[in-house]
């Protein structure tokens, strides 16, 4: 048995939660609620986004395929009823 590595340890990456975000928009991408994390990985996302609203370099790509991709970050969008819609973003493992 390999003490530094332990039989517990292999594959554990895998299998480790992933830090996912969550906000409401509305169809205008104007932020109603959100996450920490979520707020965290959207600077990560897009340097420079203050919040508020979604990045105007997002909403076409979110319009247009429910995903937005950039520096290893995934954000998807669905819609979630009376004109909002639900984002998640999260790391991309593709």
């Amino acid at each position: 048995m390999d003490l530094k590595r332990g039989p517990q340890r292999s594959g554990n990456k895998r299998h480790q939660a992933r830090k996912v975000g969550e906000a409401v928009c509305d169809m205008q991408g104007d932020l109603w609620d959100l996450d920490g994390i979520f707020l965290h990985l959207m600077k990560q996302l897009v340097p420079g986004w203050s919040g508020g609203a979604l990045p105007s370099e997002v909403m076409p790509e979110l319009k247009n395929t429910g995903q937005f991709h950039a520096h290893d970050l995934l954000l998807t969008a669905e819609p979630a009823g009376g004109g909002k819609i639900s984002l998640r973003i999260c790391a991309f493992e593709g």
